[in-house]
């Protein structure tokens, strides 16, 4: 009996293999359909995916055979990986490698062999997909091929795997960074915000003219940083599926004087009106969502239409019933938006180059959160835009029907 030889690349060779994290698994269904599949084109007893550790032959798959593994010194996978072809012997007991290896004179009787090197893609060989068989035979050109593309899938698997390894690995780095987000970086600037709010509103007393401007400085670009920090974490968690929603049944009408309360103050600091326009008739107009959320959705809508349009605009919120929808729209009366541009719109970190955005710099990812918040709560958003006339946006709610 001859040993194979160690591959050159022995150390980078196990490290992807270990990287995978498969030896010692269950058994998976897809591995075990390739083994099955070569099996009955090739016709023989026993197929496996063979991994080779740096002392043993594992088995993912072994159709055919109970062993789950044996010594890689006795592996015929192991003279397998040294080459990209396949490796095949069809008497083992006139070739001098394999005459008396154990696996040949004991169980299983390998006999015939034929196995396709699975060569990841920084050509790693990691393993074969093989099939064996107790008696001395050939392998037509057609089952080569055929075994071939089945270890080519049987590498997708792998390849696949580590895939999910990274993933996996990401959604952990995001996590870590929510939480590094909040507690480091939002906590602390909203105690600096509030603290400036205070000195902003001379609710510590009166500041003189020299203080006043570094204040104002301060405060509006601390405003600004705790935006956009609340919009980076609204982001991420939406993107994990981790973002909360407390959804309950609630009325829009009610909700949107609510949001006329909270935005009108803005739209005066930006020479603005809001007008709001409600349903004739004196009913509640109920949906299923997150009151806070659509809260959200509303100041957004409202401070860009007051951002984007001209001074001394009228902005117009209206609720409308289409059908079992209840839409809310936002309108003003501004610049509008280019045809070149409106593929940016619900587009993260996307903002508007547009010399009528100078009353106060956004994040460039409201309007993508937005699109989040409505369409995980069953909705729709969009928006109507002629250049110089106005600009709408809105987003429809299935409403609640009674029976």
């Amino acid at each position: 009996m001859i040993e194979a030889r160690t591959p050159e690349n022995e150390e980078s060779r196990l490290s992807r293999l270990y990287e995978l994290e498969i030896l010692d698994t269950l058994e998976e269904q897809a591995y075990d359909d390739l083994t099955k599949l070569a099996a009955e084109i090739c016709g023989t007893p026993i197929a496996l995916v063979s991994l080779i550790d740096a002392d043993r032959q594992w088995f993912k798959s072994h159709f055919g055979l109970d062993a789950r593994e044996t010594p890689r010194k006795f592996a015929f996978c192991a003279h397998a990986i040294l080459g990209d072809e396949l490796f095949v012997i069809e008497d083992s007991s006139k070739d001098e490698r394999f005459h008396d290896n154990p696996l040949s004179t004991a169980e299983p009787h390998v006999i015939f062999y034929a196995g396709a090197p699975l060569v990841m893609s920084d050509n790693s060989r990691l393993g074969t997909l093989c099939v064996i068989g107790n008696e001395p035979r050939s392998i037509s050109d057609r089952q080569k091929e055929s075994l071939k593309a089945l270890a080519r899938q049987t590498v997708s698997q792998l390849e696949l795997r580590l895939r999910l390894k990274e993933l996996e690995i990401l959604d952990h780095s995001k996590d870590e960074f929510i939480s590094m987000v909040n507690h480091e970086l939002r906590t602390p600037l909203t105690s600096i915000y509030g603290s400036l709010s205070l000195l902003f509103n001379n609710a510590l007393g009166q500041l003189d003219e020299q203080q006043q401007p570094v204040v104002d400085i301060a405060y509006r670009n601390t405003e600004r940083l705790l935006l956009l920090v609340n919009d980076i974490l609204d982001l991420a968690k939406l993107e994990a599926g981790k973002l909360d929603f407390q959804q309950e049944e609630i009325d829009l009408i009610a909700l949107l004087e609510k949001s006329f309360a909270l935005n009108e103050q803005y739209c005066n600091s930006c020479h603005t009106r809001l007008r709001l326009l409600l349903p004739e008739y004196d009913m509640p107009v109920p949906v299923f969502a997150d009151e806070n959320r659509l809260l959200q959705v509303m100041s957004n809508f409202i401070s860009n239409a007051a951002k984007f349009t001209q001074k001394n605009d009228t902005i117009e919120v209206k609720l409308t019933i289409e059908k079992d929808h209840a839409v809310v729209a936002v309108t003003d009366h501004g610049a509008g938006i280019p045809m070149d541009q409106q593929g940016l719109l619900f587009v993260k970190f996307k903002q508007l180059n547009t010399h009528t955005n100078n009353k106060m710099p956004g994040t460039g990812l409201g309007l993508n959160i937005c699109k989040k918040i409505i369409e995980l709560q069953q909705g729709q958003i969009g928006f109507e835009s002629l250049p110089d006339v106005q600009t709408t946006f809105y987003y429809k709610l299935p409403l609640i029907t009674t029976t």
